[in-house]
């Protein structure tokens, strides 16, 4: 019986923290609620990488856990991996994943940088050239409101092709496409033949 009690009280708590944590906005930062509401319907603002970049993960096996940053991807990822129909704002610049984290400046700038980009680039400049070639490539405008489903039957069309975009440096395009496909593939959106 204790099980039962402490598994309900488990998912509540998960439940409470999502819900709780999306609503949150970074003290640090005057961006608005990474959930924008529409009706009685929240829509989460979502960077169109950002979802390519959870999807490839769940292809992967990757277990999203709090990161260093304090950015709230494992919250995202949770959220949109077990409902494909929430609906999404895509946008350039600072979205759900972002908040929380410690180079989220004010103004909602991103101020890390790829130290690994010979030269080294800021991360807002490369992440918002990434997210507009991504929507030029799948033809979707910005801010387009749509559901995780939705974005991911455009993306799977794109399949293989797409990883030529959006795979980050020094990371493998196979090896991205691998990742992609599969998240794809268990997530229902893509047949496995």
């Amino acid at each position: 019986m204790n099980q039962i009690r402490r598994r309900n009280f488990l998912k509540v708590l998960g439940l409470v923290t999502v819900f709780g944590l999306f609503g949150f906005v970074n003290k640090n930062s005057s961006i608005d609620d990474p959930m924008l509401k529409k009706g009685k319907k929240k829509i989460m603002k979502l960077r169109p990488h950002h979802i390519l970049d959870i999807i490839t993960g769940y292809g992967h096996g990757v277990e999203y856990k709090p990161h260093p940053y304090g950015h709230s991807q494992h919250i995202v990822a949770k959220a949109i991996l077990s409902d494909l129909d929430i609906k999404i704002k895509l946008v350039i610049g600072a979205d759900a994943v972002c908040q929380g984290c410690k180079h989220l400046l004010p103004d909602g700038q991103c101020d890390d940088v790829l130290q690994q980009l010979d030269p080294p680039i800021s991360k807002q400049e490369y992440n918002d050239t990434l997210d507009y070639r991504l929507l030029d490539y799948l033809n979707i405008n910005r801010d387009t409101v749509t559901t995780i489903r939705e974005y991911l039957e455009i993306v799977n069309k794109k399949v293989p092709g797409i990883e030529r975009i959006c795979t980050h440096p020094k990371e493998d395009q196979k090896e991205r496409l691998n990742g992609l496909t599969k998240g794809l593939i268990n997530l229902g959106i893509r047949s496995d033949s």
